[in-house]
């Protein structure tokens, strides 16, 4: 009997490889195994899913545990790097593979939806050079969605998969898409800045009257 052709990574569906990544007997799925998983189509690959992970509820700091290797992937884009290099601690980092699953179950549906919308179109934003602007870009967002802001990892995450998005698929529309994302992003920060600035000279205002 002719042994079978192993299939191909770069070939199978985004949406597939993330559902298969949560059928493993390790209780532990680690970043390496995803780094693996996506063959060829690594950096757009990796720092889409976990910038959808990243999105969903985590305790207190569980955010950072996402941007420290989108950051360093994101640099390595920036840097023109043909294929992912991450420290060992980093490949290292594992999320239980049971939360894994309930994570990718709650966007699957939006997952194989936008997959279907994506096409390779308008390669100017797609490029060498784009490719550069888009993982600066991305390190910036990364930093932005680790902080302890309120309600400020949303829209930076958002970015990051339209990115991510445009990357693996080499869509133009979708990196677009993520530059208005993070134009929101920064004006949603701007906004936030100005609000606690303004608290912050109302309250000294008020204890400069009330101290002798």
């Amino acid at each position: 009997m002719p042994a079978q052709d192993k299939p191909n990574d770069d070939l199978r569906l985004f949406s597939d490889v993330i559902e298969e990544l949560g059928e493993g007997d390790d209780p532990k799925l680690k970043l390496e195994e995803l780094v693996a998983a996506f063959g060829e189509r690594g950096f757009g690959a990796m720092i889409l899913i976990l910038s959808m992970l990243a999105l969903l509820p985590w305790p207190p700091g569980g955010k950072a545990v996402f941007a420290v290797p989108i950051i360093l992937m994101s640099l390595e884009l920036a840097f023109q790097r043909s294929s992912i290099w991450l420290p060992r601690w980093a490949l290292r980092t594992s999320i239980s593979r049971p939360a894994y699953r309930a994570g990718v179950s709650r966007i699957m549906k939006t997952v194989r939806y936008v997959e279907n919308l994506t096409q390779p179109r308008l390669p100017l934003l797609t490029g060498e050079v784009a490719d550069t602007v888009t993982g600066l870009v991305c390190v910036l967002l990364a930093v932005i969605m680790a902080l302890p802001i309120p309600f400020g990892d949303a829209l930076p995450g958002i970015a990051l998969v339209f990115f991510a998005l445009g990357m693996m698929q080499r869509d133009g529309v979708a990196i677009l898409l993520g530059a208005l994302a993070t134009g929101a992003c920064g004006l949603y920060l701007f906004l936030i800045w100005h609000t606690v600035s303004e608290i912050a000279h109302h309250a000294a205002g008020w204890f400069s009257g009330v101290l002798p």
